[in-house]
Formats: C-alpha cells, sequence, structure tokens
C-alpha cells in the first residue's frame, strides 16, 4: 500500500513535467565500441552501495539498443556472497547475437530476438526465498533457478564492470526502478542531472556514471553526428521531411540518416550537376529529387537519387559568382529563392527564384535594392523574404572596405518592394550566418545560426533589433578558404542540423554535420535539485496537499447546495532548494535554511530573467524584448546611482536604430506598457524627474540583484568576520548565478564584469575565511564554480576537502571534470596533478 502511495503521489507531482518531458529525450546513453575501453561508459546505483534486501528484489528499466554490433554488458549484480548475475546480449551462430543471463558460471539464453530502434522494457526480479530469477524482456518472460538463500544485499551497476568484459552494449537506459519486498524504494529518471550525477525521486539518492552522455543535453548543446575530410569534390543537401543528407560526390551520393547515423550508397551513372562547387545544391521534397544550379548561368540539373542519372548531359566547369548566398523554401508558390553572395572579388544582393518542375533560375527585380553582402540568412513569413546579417558594402566590390550588416530586412514577393525592418548601429558580434533561418511565430522570432564561437544558435527577433544566444557554442573555429555553411530544420523529427563544410587553401573539405534537438533547453531546465531530506518531507507534504484537498471537495460538495461559494486557490509549497552547478558533483548537504523568496512579487535578474506577479504567475512571457531590455536598463542604472539613467541615453541604448521623434514616441509607449505591468507585480514603479528615469522600490516586492549588492555592502561593513545570518543570505543568492547569463546586449556587459569580479573576488576571500567550516567550504566552491567555472582554487579547496573526508573517487571525479572543462575552453591541458592539490 505504502509503494503505490508513494507512486501515485509521484504521477500526481510530475504532471507539471509531463510536457516537456514528452517533448524531449532523456536518458542515459552508454558509449559502446566506438570509444577506447577505458572510455565506455558505467552506470552505479546507490554510488556502489549494496541494497540490503530480505526476500524480493526487483529491477525495471527501459533499453534502447542503437543499430551497431550489438555484444556486450547491460546490467551487472553482485551479492555478499560474491555470487555475480550479468544481463549481456551473447554472441550466437551466424552472427547473431542473443539476450543472455549469466549467473557465475552458467549461461541461460534467451530465445528471442535483440530488439533496437525502440524502447524495450525490461524487469529483472529476484526471488530470494525461492531461489529464483525471472527476466522479463521485451514481454518475453525467461525463469531460472540458482542458489540464493544467504543473500543479504545487492550491489547493482550498468555498463562497463570490473567484475567482467570491457564490452558494453550500445545502449540507452532510462527509468530505473528498484522495489524491495513490494515497496518501490529507487527511481531515477535519468532526466535531469548534475555532472555525473543523478538522484533518484524516492530519496535523493545518487547514481554515478562515468564517461556520461546524457541524451537531454542533446537540447542545450550541438552533437557532432558526421565528420569527414577528403579532396574529393563535394556538395551537401538535406531531406527535411525524412532527415537525410546527401553527400554528393563525382561518382557517387552517400545517403546518411539523421536520426539513426545509417549509411547508403547511390552511383551517379550519367550526366554532370548545373555547378561542381560546393554550396549549390538543394534537395526537392515534391519531386524527390536533388537540384544542382549554377545562379550565374541560370541552369539547373536535376537528378533523381533512384536512378542516379543528372538531367544536363555536358560537364559545367564555371567557378560560382554566387558563393555563400542566402537561400530558403516558399511552399506559396513551390519555389526556392537565393539572395545575396560573394565571387570574383565581388559582394552580390541579385535575388533568384527557382520555381519547382522548372529548368531554369530566373532573376527577380526588387526595389529599393539592398546593398551587397554574402553570408545572410533566408526565411520567408507570409509574402515577405527576410534576410539578416551578412557582410559586404554598398559598393558591392572588394576594394572597399567591408563591414557587417546589423540589419533585417524584407522583400515583398508579389509587390516588388524591399524594406528595412530595423538597423542596430553598433554591435561587435560576427554577422556571418548559415544560409536559412526559420520563423518561430509563437515570439515572432526567428531561428539562426552565426560563425561566432565556431557556430551558435541565435534568436533573432523580427520586431525588435536583439538577437540572443540560445545553445552552448559549437567552437568549431578551423581556419578555412570558402565554406558550406547551412542550417536545417527537421520538424517531424524535433531536430535542428547544421552542416559546416570549410574548404581548406589546398582546396580539400572538412566537413562535420551537428545536430541538437527541440524543444530548446537551458542549463537551469536540465540542472537536477537537491535536497537530502526531501523525499520524506515531500512525502507529508504530498498527503497533506492530498487531505487538503479531499477535504475542500467535500466541503463543496456540502455547501453548493445552499449557495454558491467561492474558494480561494490553495498554493503549493514554494520552499526553495539549493541548485548545483551543472558541472559539480552532489555532495551530501545539510539543511540550510532559506531566507529570499522569488516565487511571488519578484523580478529575477541573477541566472535568467524572471518575473512573477503578486499571485507568483510567470509573466516573463509578456515582456518583449524591447520592455525587458528597458526593465532591466532601469534596475541597474538605479542600482548604480539612486538618479537612475538620463532619459536621452537609454533612447539612444534601446532606440538608437530610430530617428529622434521615432524613439521617444516608442520609448513612451514602451514606458507606459512596463508601468502596468509592473502594477502586476507589486508595489513598484518607473519614475521620470529631471531628465533622469528610475526604479522606485516599495515594500513587498524582491530583485535578487538589488538584495546581492545590499548583502554584500552589508557584509563588507561588517568585516570578514560578519554573522553567520548574512553569510548564510550572501551564498543563497550568489547560487542564483551570474547576471543575466542568457542575456546578451552590449551595454549589458560592464555590468555582467562587474557584477562577477564582485562576487568571484567575495567568494574566493571567503574560501579562506572559512578554510576550517567544511560544508561551508564546499558550498562557497559550488557556488564559485557556477561564476567561475575553471577557478582553480575553487578546485583546489574541493578536492582537498573531499580527500580529508575520504571521498577520494568523487575528488577524482571533480578533478577530471575541471580538467576537461579547462581543455575545451582553453585549448591546452591543466598542468598541476591532483596530487598536488591536497597538499
Amino acid at each position: 500500500m505504502k509503494s503505490k502511495l508513494l507512486i501515485w503521489i509521484l504521477c500526481f507531482f510530475s504532471l507539471g513535467n509531463l510536457k516537456v518531458l514528452a517533448s524531449t529525450d532523456y536518458g542515459l546513453h552508454f558509449k559502446s565500441h566506438s570509444v577506447p575501453g577505458n572510455e565506455r561508459t558505467s552506470l552505479s546505483l546507490d554510488e556502489n552501495f549494496p541494497f540490503q534486501v530480505e526476500n524480493e528484489f526487483i529491477i525495471d528499466f527501459q533499453m534502447w539498443v542503437r543499430n551497431e554490433p550489438d555484444f556486450g554488458a547491460i546490467l551487472h549484480l553482485c551479492t555478499n556472497e560474491k555470487q555475480f548475475l550479468h544481463f549481456v546480449f551473447a554472441a550466437g551462430d551466424n552472427n547473431r547475437n542473443f539476450p543472455a543471463l549469466v549467473f557465475n558460471e552458467g549461461m541461460f539464453a534467451i530465445n528471442t530476438n535483440i530488439e533496437k530502434g525502440k524502447w524495450v522494457p525490461v524487469s529483472l526480479h529476484l526471488n530470494i526465498k525461492e531461489n529464483q530469477i525471472d527476466l522479463k524482456y521485451d514481454s518475453r518472460d525467461t525463469t531460472m533457478v540458482v542458489p540464493l538463500r544467504g543473500t543479504k544485499d545487492i550491489t547493482v551497476s550498468f555498463g562497463k564492470s570490473p567484475y567482467f568484459s570491457a564490452d558494453v552494449v550500445p545502449m540507452d537506459i532510462r527509468d530505473i526502478k528498484i522495489t524491495r519486498d513490494g515497496e518501490l524504494i529507487r527511481y531515477w529518471k535519468l532526466w535531469k542531472h548534475n555532472g555525473d550525477v543523478c538522484l533518484d525521486e524516492v530519496e535523493g539518492a545518487v547514481a554515478l556514471a562515468t564517461y556520461p552522455s546524457w541524451l537531454i543535453d542533446n537540447h542545450i548543446e550541438w552533437r557532432k553526428i558526421y565528420a569527414e575530410k577528403t579532396s574529393d569534390r563535394l556538395d551537401v543537401a538535406f531531406n527535411a521531411r525524412d532527415a537525410l543528407f546527401y553527400l554528393v560526390r563525382q561518382n557517387k551520393i552517400d545517403i546518411l540518416n539523421g536520426i539513426s547515423g545509417n549509411r547508403n550508397e547511390v552511383s551517379i551513372v550519367e550526366g554532370y550537376p548545373a555547378m561542381e562547387y560546393t554550396d549549390h545544391m538543394i534537395y526537392d521534397t515534391l519531386t524527390n529529387q536533388l537540384l544542382s544550379y549554377s545562379l550565374h548561368e541560370k541552369l539547373v540539373s536535376a537528378l533523381s537519387v533512384d536512378e542516379g542519372k543528372w538531367s544536363l548531359s555536358e560537364r559545367q566547369l564555371d567557378e560560382p559568382r554566387y558563393y555563400n548566398h542566402a537561400r530558403t523554401f516558399n511552399p506559396s508558390d513551390s519555389s526556392f529563392y537565393f539572395f545575396g553572395g560573394y565571387g570574383f572579388y565581388q559582394y552580390k544582393n541579385n535575388l533568384y527564384r527557382l520555381k519547382v518542375g522548372m529548368k531554369q533560375v530566373e532573376e527577380v527585380a526588387y526595389t529599393p535594392v539592398i546593398s551587397p553582402r554574402y553570408s545572410s540568412a533566408a526565411a520567408i513569413v507570409g509574402d515577405e523574404l527576410y534576410i539578416f546579417g551578412g557582410r559586404g558594402n554598398k559598393q558591392g566590390k572588394q576594394e572597399f572596405n567591408a563591414h557587417f550588416s546589423y540589419e533585417l530586412c524584407a522583400i515583398n514577393l508579389k509587390t516588388g518592394k524591399s524594406r528595412s525592418v530595423w538597423k542596430k548601429k553598433q554591435s561587435t558580434d560576427m554577422l556571418l550566418m548559415a544560409s536559412s533561418m526559420y520563423f518561430e511565430p509563437s515570439d515572432s522570432s526567428f531561428y539562426a545560426v552565426s560563425l561566432k564561437d565556431g557556430g551558435s544558435l541565435w534568436k533573432v527577433f523580427m520586431n525588435d533589433s536583439v538577437w540572443v544566444e540560445i545553445s552552448k557554442p559549437i567552437r568549431n573555429d578551423l581556419v578555412h578558404q570558402d565554406c558550406d555553411f547551412s542550417f536545417y530544420s527537421s520538424p517531424a523529427y524535433h531536430k535542428l542540423y547544421l552542416v559546416m563544410d570549410k574548404i581548406l587553401s589546398d582546396r580539400t573539405h572538412d566537413v562535420a554535420i551537428y545536430s541538437i534537438n527541440t524543444p530548446l533547453l537551458n542549463d537551469n531546465e536540465i540542472v537536477q535539485t537537491v535536497n537530502k531530506d526531501s523525499a520524506s518531507v515531500w512525502l507529508w507534504w504530498s498527503c497533506g496537499i492530498l487531505l487538503l484537498g479531499g477535504a475542500v471537495f467535500l466541503l463543496y460538495r456540502i455547501k453548493c447546495s445552499r449557495k454558491k461559494v467561492e474558494f480561494e486557490d490553495t498554493k503549493e509549497d514554494n520552499t526553495q532548494v539549493e541548485v548545483l552547478p551543472v558541472n559539480e558533483t552532489v555532495e551530501e548537504v545539510a539543511v540550510v535554511e532559506k531566507y529570499f523568496d522569488r516565487s511571488r512579487s519578484a523580478i529575477s535578474l541573477l541566472g535568467t530573467f524572471n518575473v512573477r506577479d503578486k499571485d507568483g504567475n510567470d509573466i516573463t512571457g509578456a515582456f518583449t524584448p524591447r520592455l525587458k531590455s528597458l526593465l532591466i536598463l532601469l534596475v541597474l542604472y538605479t542600482e548604480k546611482s539612486k538618479q537612475g539613467i538620463l532619459t536621452k541615453k537609454a533612447t539612444d541604448i534601446l532606440w538608437s536604430d530610430k530617428e529622434e521623434e521615432s524613439a521617444r514616441n516608442n520609448r513612451n509607449v514602451t514606458l507606459r506598457k512596463l508601468r502596468i505591468l509592473l502594477e502586476k507585480v507589486g508595489d513598484v514603479e518607473v519614475v521620470s524627474d529631471a531628465g533622469f528615469l528610475c526604479i522606485r522600490w516599495h515594500e513587498g516586492v524582491f530583485c535578487d540583484y538589488r538584495m546581492a549588492l545590499d548583502c554584500i555592502r552589508q557584509f563588507k561593513e561588517n568585516g570578514d568576520h560578519g554573522d553567520d545570518k548574512l553569510l548564510n543570505q550572501i551564498l543563497e543568492i550568489l547560487l542564483y548565478g551570474p547576471l543575466l547569463s542568457n542575456t546578451i546586449v552590449d551595454w549589458l556587459d560592464e555590468f555582467k564584469d562587474s557584477y562577477s569580479s564582485l562576487s568571484i573576488d567575495l567568494l574566493r576571500n571567503l574560501l579562506d575565511v572559512q578554510r576550517n567550516n567544511y560544508d561551508t567550504v564546499l558550498r562557497i566552491a559550488d557556488i564559485l564554480f557556477l561564476h567561475d567555472p575553471l577557478n582553480e582554487e575553487a578546485l583546489a579547496a574541493k578536492c582537498s576537502i573531499l580527500f580529508i573526508q575520504g571521498k577520494k573517487g568523487i575528488a577524482k571525479s571533480v578533478y577530471d571534470r575541471f580538467c576537461k572543462e579547462y581543455k575545451d575552453s582553453l585549448g591546452e591541458e591543466y598542468k598541476i596533478p591532483l596530487c598536488n592539490l591536497y597538499k
């Protein structure tokens, strides 16, 4: 009964996450034969501590086997009597492997096929009294009788094991549940995590992974799915309907499945493409043909993949005059559109159209002409072709200085009229863009990819001169001479793809294809919260809420026969819990009193931007990019000076792309909208006085940035040995994270730098002051990593204390992740050995 109640409550409180969970991949990806044996993945449940057992022990999980050689280990159980049970895929005849249980020296085969490419339920049931093991694999039951009496505890792990061969099945694992004597005692979703650690949903128990690859991380960072270096001729096209890449060579086509990674080869038996250079090929899903095109010659050559024949019979040797043009497809007229490009020392601003089924490209006239440029991104919304970014000049000639185009333009395809949607006067970002972008109607923005930091996904807003980075950068910074930089979307498979075909000075190709899953997430959405006593406290609260809900329902039924009664909503418990940085191992954390509440009447700038109204509703989505920027600007400058910011300066910063009268009108409209929104937050107002704009705070409204500065100021005034309450308040608020980590605008940099410097200096000082308080030092080190992931003082402090506490394995894990982060960020090895950090 207890386990059923717990399962019901787990389901009840998971409803808020079901929407995200259903639309995201999750689980642990086990690295297998594709990496060296010492880099293959393992997962130890309960940190490899044994589970105490009496009668029954059941482990349930789901597994997905990838389409690779499938020999190897899956699950390992070790008893207190040193009996070993392994669930494996064993080698069979005729290269056909099969599932099997290996118990000590005996093996029991399971007469069924290995299922691949789908989630398969697995259940292993140990009945100690009956000396019996039952295995259910994809609905196939197998029973074996083995000597289990005397078993008192069992250690459980997945993947690579010191008790078995180094071979690991190429698998993904999720939803691990442990049931003991009828009671659910563990449930690891393998969804949210903290670096190598995932906590179970019942008691917060640790599952520790080595060399992990978490599937949910594919929603926040690009994953390389293909790489190649070749001196052969090569162009790449994409079939968005089936998520297939066509790597077109001189005599053959390699077809790469963007989901499974499988590859097929098709021969080209006849004809020639219209262009033999890269960046001039598309796939038409309406006719199921590859189309090679030459904008200069206005030629098209079509190839049916099944037949392997190009429609052009004569070879075309012209070099391209429109390298790195923007391109997109318009479903309204079933046409591809191409804009701009570069070739023979000239920048282009021509617009071309290729109608499906036609054998020629046609030029499309428009006025006024847009300044020539290359490496722009294009998308079609309604009747308009939108063009963002690029590099060039108004003369269209390389002899003149080139510059980035910090603007969004539009060409009406029906009227032939162009317009500047918005233009930003100043920016330092590199606006060399992938050739296409994709419109997101929910917030009127475009997804686009920039070459900045070797490839980064941006959200570009249609109605505001703002773009923000929404993925971790790829950092493919290979120097190149030419480049095919193409961005694709496959909505049916919830994936975005990026092709980077870099042509080097010797004309060889260095090709990489990357993917990222949608919906896109940020770091905060995949970090698992930590609360030492969360399970028992949460269970009691859950039962209390259920009982309260039943009482309210009963009262309602009694009174509704008399008169209509309104009930106030019962609000959920908003006790906050600490969130550790993603790159840190979760330690046992003492219960720490919480001082601040960001759940209602709150404006949060630390971590990510968030606004809550008086009733606790999240109204962040009501803030357009311009409203958000104005609120942030006012808060930051008010904390810098009580007068706030000069109205003219605010106008110049936020409306620099508009004429004076238009900027003033837009400012006044935006201020009016902001005041209306702030009324929902609480007693906070925007004040205009003597040419300045500022924020006036009153009782009941919380701003974490303002509170952080105030606490730090008080702490400095009291000296380094201030009271513990103030110290804990500072640590709690610094745990929220850096200032506006996901907001990227030029004027914000000085505030970010100042806050980071203030936070890091204080934390470094606290490491020294609190050096004899181990729990506090561990907290400080974790928070310091959040603000400075490469901080060596935090590394030394944490590893030293973990070593003193006898947690050498965890110390080694912390050190290894730091070294990897160090090398990925700085391009060089971390030179200080772990042993030196203990001294």
